[in-house]
């Protein structure tokens, strides 16, 4: 990996004190800024760094910060790692949409589908035998309609999703709250080779040997948001993270779908706590006007929405290359 562009955004990422925001900031202002040395790393960070109250550090400082992001271009090449870079043209435009768009993705798997639709599958970890079933039934409906299964590898309906995926031949791609090399939970880790060998994607915007902190649930949640053009809830209780991918998705206007039991009229229900807990959180989203699917209906969401892909991705791309130019 000897892009100028990788090198130089792997050696500012490994510089300490250079976040999300830090990185994009420099990025987008350094362009395509020609790399050979922590000198000129160095000088990048002089130029354009100004608002952004930080100090290049000692020499040795940014020369280990060199060497770390020639160390990660070698890991990347060896292990069939790719990067998505905000401002290159595979990087996904519809991140654009973030307020706070990742400025370098790790990505094992192939290139992104330019025109597929995505639809993020997403729920609890703790879901009733009726949800796991469903949310495998959603997963496979998406990928036989031509798409693509985004959700977050954890462990109940994410998990559920990604098998129906796979087991139906499909593509499906997984944003993880850690490194590449540190695929959580673990025990997923089998699934996760299983998708990348389907031809989908494991995406993480955090450096290799990161390990899962409480904040990257909630951080990898927006991606799963921003990454979909809907969002199906299969079962979900009133908080945890996937509403935090709900909150994000209403902010963004991705349309919100949710499963419910099929003997279970919502209108009937009076109050939260005669259903599971796992519906819980579902039953207040039909309330507040979230839309009721079928796994089968899911397909015909995902057929419907495969002529917005191409369109949307277009828009965004012209707004990716204003934002740069």
């Amino acid at each position: 990996m000897r892009d100028a562009r990788a090198r130089l955004a792997l050696a500012l990422a490994s510089l300490p004190g250079v976040g999300r925001r830090r990185l994009r900031v420099l990025l987008s202002r350094a362009g395509a800024s020609a790399v050979s040395s922590a000198r000129d790393v160095a000088d990048v960070v002089r130029q354009h760094g100004a608002g952004l109250r930080f100090k290049i550090g000692d020499p040795q400082g940014v020369e280990r910060a060199w060497q770390e992001g020639e160390h990660l271009a070698e890991t990347c090449q060896r292990r069939g790692w790719r990067l998505w870079i905000l401002g290159a043209p595979d990087y996904p435009p519809s991140l654009l949409r973030l307020d706070d768009p990742p400025a370098l993705l790790f990505v094992h798997g192939p290139s992104r589908p330019d025109t597929a639709p995505r639809v993020a599958i997403i729920g609890t970890r703790e879901p009733t035998a009726w949800g796991e079933l469903v949310a495998r039934e959603c997963g496979a409906s998406v990928v036989r309609a031509g798409g693509v299964v985004v959700s977050g590898l954890a462990w109940g309906i994410d998990t559920a999703a990604h098998t129906g995926a796979v087991e139906a031949s499909g593509r499906t791609w997984a944003t993880l709250p850690s490194g590449l090399d540190l695929v959580f939970p673990p025990s997923n880790a089998a699934l996760a080779n299983r998708i990348v060998e389907e031809g989908g994607a494991l995406i993480s915007e955090y450096l290799p040997g990161t390990r899962p902190h409480p904040t990257f649930f909630v951080e990898r949640d927006r991606l799963q948001a921003a990454l979909a053009q809907a969002v199906v809830v299969v079962e979900t209780g009133l908080t945890g993270g996937t509403m935090h991918t709900v909150r994000f998705a209403r902010a963004l206007e991705v349309p919100l779908c949710v499963t419910f039991p099929p003997d279970v009229d919502p209108a009937a229900v009076t109050r939260v706590g005669d259903l599971a807990e796992p519906q819980q959180g579902t039953w207040q989203l039909l309330r507040d006007g979230a839309a009721r699917i079928t796994p089968a209906e899911v397909g015909q969401l995902t057929r419907a929405l495969a002529g917005e892909a191409a369109h949307a991705d277009g828009s965004e791309a012209d707004a990716q290359r204003r934002l740069f130019d």
